[in-house]
């Protein structure tokens, strides 16, 4: 059963949660299929993390993979001419992210934070 899922309006400051080294290797799976442009991959992979998060107040960072699997979801979809779902996502993947815009299990969120306006404009609407 995936964790449950936070409203990231109600949350306070994450901490970042702790990590098994299952949970571990399908993140770095996932960076490493982003980075390449394997989005679907990636959003896999990062599900699969997202899927081993528990429900105690430590696991609110479950939003910061949330906000992972959005933005491969969303770079998938504009990849493929959605850019309605493309720009959706993005918008819900930063907000997601920024709120924790530092390292999260090894990978800079605030490169990704900053790199989201050009993303989004990667895809415009029609």
């Amino acid at each position: 059963m995936p964790p449950r899922k936070r409203d990231p309006d109600t949350v306070g400051p994450l901490a970042e949660p702790p990590c098994s080294p299952v949970q571990a290797r399908r993140f770095a799976e996932g960076v490493a299929h982003f980075e390449a442009g394997r989005y679907f991959e990636a959003h896999e992979a990062w599900e699969q993390a997202w899927r081993l998060m528990g429900d105690g107040p430590e696991d609110d960072a479950e939003l910061v993979l949330r906000g992972l699997i959005q933005l491969a979801a969303a770079l998938h979809a504009g990849a493929r001419g959605r850019t309605a779902a493309a720009h959706r996502n993005v918008d819900k993947a930063a907000h997601k992210l920024a709120l924790f815009p530092r390292p999260f299990w090894g990978w800079d969120v605030a490169v990704l934070l900053a790199r989201l306006p050009a993303l989004r404009g990667a895809f415009p609407l029609i």
